[in-house]
């Protein structure tokens, strides 16, 4: 019950002092349910349009890790219950960069970043995740190409305060890439991915060499592996 406690409390609802109640099933702690509780619980089913029954039954609420912007309302009056209600974004602002997906390799979450501002001024941020889904790179009708294939990089500023009064705005990233120095490097396309796993280059002549890769960046790939020499000639995707 202390989840239905805190969040009353946290709007505003008077629940009278909280008594833990200890063996809830799950090794922890919770909170009794009180006649204050229940009064409270009356006053949010009464302010919300619900009938004030002083119960809450699985379903009628949904407890999230914190606070969220509400993106878009979509059920109307007399839709289906079982429909989608609405939809969130987290209440957090965060930078989304189309990053080239040959350079995905370069980047991962953690990593640090420099979120310059229509003002001018830098500020540190994060990588917090990188999209699963590559975007464009496919031929239209046309036979036009629709532009390079991109991902979504999601960076957060490391403080929350150094995008106050910013709702939406076009900025530029800088990330905190490594750099490899003396290595071997193939185009993206020259990669042959094998059936049993992991990929291989294919030499004018067709032979396969299984390489290991490392860094993806600018459409190249290091690779190393036995038979694989500086100036090899390898095939590579038209």
């Amino acid at each position: 019950m202390s989840v239905l406690g805190n969040n009353l409390r946290a709007l505003g609802y008077a629940t009278g002092p909280a008594t833990v109640a200890r063996n809830t099933g799950d090794g922890g702690e919770g909170e009794e349910f009180t006649p204050a509780l229940a009064a409270a619980l009356k006053r949010w089913q009464h302010d919300t349009g619900q009938t004030a029954t002083g119960t809450l039954t699985p379903g009628r609420a949904v407890v999230l890790p914190g606070p969220v912007r509400v993106d878009s309302v979509q059920a109307q009056p007399g839709d289906a219950a079982d429909g989608t209600l609405l939809t969130y974004t987290s209440a957090a602002k965060t930078v989304t960069v189309a990053m080239d997906a040959t350079d995905m390799g370069t980047v991962k979450a953690g990593d640090g970043a420099a979120i310059t501002l229509p003002d001018g001024r830098t500020i540190p941020g994060t990588v917090k995740a990188l999209s699963r889904t590559v975007q464009g790179g496919s031929a239209e009708e046309s036979a036009q190409q629709t532009g390079p294939a991109t991902i979504d990089v999601t960076v957060a500023a490391n403080r929350a305060t150094d995008l106050k009064g910013l709702d939406a705005a076009a900025v530029q990233v800088r990330f905190d890439t490594t750099t490899r120095k003396g290595v071997l490097a193939v185009p993206v396309g020259a990669l042959v991915a094998l059936r049993e796993g992991g990929y291989a280059v294919q030499r004018p002549d067709g032979t396969l060499i299984a390489v290991t890769t490392g860094m993806f960046a600018g459409g190249l790939v290091e690779v190393s592996g036995k038979g694989v020499a500086v100036g090899a000639k390898v095939v590579t995707a038209s």
